[in-house]
């Protein structure tokens, strides 16, 4: 659990190191979200920044645009997929809701459980697939289930932590659109280095 908060220290150290930058691209990924078309691109190219951040790069609004059209056609691919598991959960949840019974509430426990990890595993989806040479939907999908499954205690902390602020940041708007997807993006990955890192060190 230590190690959850030491992460989220690193990613507000690597912010303030740029938070002109930073700021200027959250804004610039808020933007895109309203235009939805333009929102998994943004996403995606939001964690390219953050792991160049964290690489120690030097990095500007340029880099932002070309990892911007570097990304549409994979952001694209995830988007929808992305976009059909919401739907069916959302059905899912709307069609049943006045459903009683214990086996109702195992249906919803379940969708709900499916829908907490798929979040999750959005959490380091690109951070893995910036760094894989195969950079398919199905290792990138294997790589993030392995591991949340390998530190379950870091990984669900780092959600839980998550989860907190990305709700917080939606109430007050202001953190929304000035700094959550970049803490998001250096938070996932800075975790996916360092459990790289202590992979290859036989940790």
């Amino acid at each position: 659990m230590s190690r959850a908060f030491t992460i989220f220290g690193r990613a507000i150290g690597l912010w303030w190191d740029e938070f002109m930058l930073m700021l200027l691209l959250n804004i610039a990924w808020f933007a895109m979200q309203i235009l939805i078309i333009t929102g998994p691109p943004a996403t995606a190219a939001m964690y390219a920044i953050a792991h160049q951040v964290a690489e120690k790069d030097l990095v500007s609004v340029k880099d932002f645009v070309i990892e911007l059209r570097r990304m549409i056609l994979p952001a694209w691919k995830w988007g929808a997929v992305n976009l059909l598991i919401l739907i069916v959960t959302v059905v899912n949840f709307w069609a049943f809701q006045d459903y009683q019974g214990f086996g109702w509430s195992l249906l919803r426990l379940a969708w709900g459980t499916i829908g907490l990890c798929w979040f999750a595993i959005n959490l380091f989806y690109w951070p893995f697939w910036l760094v894989q040479k195969d950079r398919s939907m199905q290792t990138t999908l294997r790589n993030s289930s392995l591991f949340l499954m390998r530190g379950p205690a870091f990984g669900l902390t780092l959600v839980f932590l998550l989860g907190i602020f990305i709700i917080g940041s939606i109430l007050l708007t202001l953190p929304l659109t000035t700094i959550m997807m970049s803490w998001i993006a250096l938070i996932g990955v800075l975790a996916v280095n360092e459990e790289l890192k202590r992979g290859h060190n036989g940790k």
